[in-house]
C-alpha cells in the first residue's frame, strides 16, 4: 500500500474508534407499512441479494481516511485497512514516510495494537476492550467486516417488518436476531431496483439506536461493488464519523496470520 500523510496523532484513532460508545438518538426515516404483495416482493428480493452478497469478494486492501466531525473539533487520520470477511480487520496509521504509527487488528474476538511512539503492546479479549471503555458490545460484532463493506449476513435474522422510506430511497427492512447476546435488531434500507444496501441502524436490547451506517459511495456499478464512502451517525452532540476508501482492492487473499502483530523486543506488553 502507498503510504498517506496524517494530519492526527495515533491518539486520535483510539478516539475515532472509541467515540461509538456514545449512544444517539434519531427519529424514525421510514412511514407506512408496505402492502402484503409487496412485502413479498421485497422479502424475495432481500434474499436475492443475500445470495449475491455471499459470493462476493472476501478480502478488502483499501487506503483509508477517517474524519471525525463534532462542533469545535474536527480531526481526520489516514492509513490503510485491510479486512478479511467476517470479523478479521487490520488499521495502519502510517507517518509522511510511511512508517507506522499506530496499528490495531483484531479477529472479532482478540486484538492487539501497538503505538510505536510510546513502544507498547496492548492486547487482550474484545470484551475486555468494551468493558474497559464502556463499549457498546453490539459494535464490536464478529460481522463488522460485513458492515465496513456494506454486504449482507444476515442468515439467522427473521424479517420483523417491512415500511416504505420517506424520503422514496427504497424500502427499510426491519430484521430481529434471536438469540443474539448484543444487538437485537436492524433496519436496513434498500434500494429494490439496484439491489444496494443504502444504510443500516443498528439497535440494542434497550431498543437504543447504537449508530446508522450510511452507504453514501460505491466504487462501482456492479453487483459487488464494495463501499467506497460511508457515514456512522446518530451520534450525540451532532457528531459523525465519515470513512473513505481510495485505491481498493478486492482480490487480495490473506490468512489469519496478516492479522497479528510482530511485537519488537524492547515494547512494552500489557493485557487488558
Amino acid at each position: 500500500m502507498h503510504s498517506i500523510q496524517t494530519n492526527s496523532s495515533p491518539f486520535w484513532l483510539v478516539l475515532i474508534l472509541l467515540a461509538l460508545i456514545l449512544n444517539g438518538c434519531a427519529g424514525k426515516p421510514w412511514t407506512s407499512q408496505v402492502t402484503a404483495d409487496e412485502a413479498a416482493f421485497f422479502a424475495q428480493t432481500f434474499e436475492e441479494m443475500q445470495q449475491r452478497d455471499t459470493s462476493c469478494f472476501s478480502c478488502l486492501d483499501a487506503e483509508t481516511t477517517l474524519f471525525w466531525d463534532s462542533p469545535g473539533n474536527k480531526r481526520s487520520i489516514a492509513g490503510f485497512l485491510q479486512i478479511m470477511l467476517p470479523a478479521s480487520v487490520k488499521f495502519v496509521v502510517l507517518n509522511p514516510l510511511g512508517q507506522p504509527l499506530y496499528a490495531l487488528v483484531s479477529d472479532g474476538q482478540e486484538f492487539q495494537s501497538i503505538n510505536t511512539g510510546l513502544k507498547q503492546h496492548t492486547f487482550g479479549r474484545i470484551s475486555s476492550l468494551a468493558a474497559q471503555y464502556q463499549i457498546p458490545a453490539s459494535l464490536l460484532s464478529e460481522n463488522w467486516g460485513y458492515w465496513l463493506t456494506g454486504r449482507l449476513q444476515e442468515k439467522k435474522a427473521i424479517i420483523e417488518a417491512m415500511h416504505r422510506d420517506g424520503s422514496g430511497r427504497g424500502v427499510w427492512v426491519t430484521l430481529r436476531y434471536p438469540g443474539e447476546a448484543t444487538l437485537a435488531k436492524s433496519h436496513l434500507l434498500i434500494q429494490p431496483e439496484t439491489k444496494q444496501l443504502l444504510a443500516r441502524i443498528l439497535v440494542d436490547h434497550q431498543g437504543k439506536t447504537v449508530a446508522t451506517l450510511s452507504y453514501d459511495q460505491r466504487n462501482g456499478e456492479e453487483d459487488c461493488a464494495p463501499v467506497s464512502s460511508m457515514t456512522i451517525s446518530d451520534l450525540p452532540y451532532r457528531s459523525k464519523l465519515s470513512i473513505n476508501f481510495t485505491k481498493i482492492l478486492t482480490d487480495r487473499s490473506f490468512s489469519a496470520a496478516n492479522f497479528r502483530l510482530k511485537v519488537p523486543t524492547d515494547y512494552d506488553s500489557q493485557e487488558m
